[in-house]
C-alpha cells in the first residue's frame, strides 16, 4: 500500500478478493500485532519483510467495521486513524496467524 496509509511499524495488506474503498484503500487491514509476528516470521526465515509479495495465514478475529470521522483525518496516521484513511471510508482490522508460501503444505 501508499507509504501515506502505513503507520510507524504496522503494515498494510489486503486480500486481492476483499472490497476496498472508492479512494482504492484497502477496507480489511492486517493488524500491528499479526504485522509484528509476519515480520518476525520473515526475518526468521532471512527474507525483508518489504519482499513479501503475498502470505496466507488463518483469520482469527476482526475488528470492526470503523467509520472514519472528518475529525479524524488529515493529520497522518493517528490513534484514531491509523491508516490515515479519508473521512467517511469504513475498515476492519484482521487479526491473523500468518503463514510464509513455503510452509503452506502444511495448511
Amino acid at each position: 500500500q501508499p507509504p501515506r496509509h502505513a503507520s510507524p511499524g504496522n503494515r498494510a495488506w489486503a486480500a486481492l478478493l476483499l472490497p476496498h474503498q472508492p479512494s482504492g484503500t484497502p477496507t480489511h487491514w492486517l493488524s500491528s500485532e499479526s504485522g509484528d509476528t509476519l515480520a518476525f516470521e520473515a526475518a526468521r526465515e532471512g527474507v525483508p519483510p518489504e519482499a513479501l509479495r503475498m502470505v496466507v495465514g488463518r483469520v482469527v478475529a476482526v475488528a470492526g467495521p470503523v467509520h472514519v470521522a472528518p475529525a479524524d483525518t488529515g493529520r497522518g496516521c493517528t490513534t484514531a486513524n491509523p491508516y490515515n484513511l479519508s473521512a467517511g471510508e469504513t475498515y476492519c482490522v484482521v487479526h491473523a496467524e500468518v503463514v510464509l508460501a513455503h510452509r503452506w503444505a502444511g495448511l
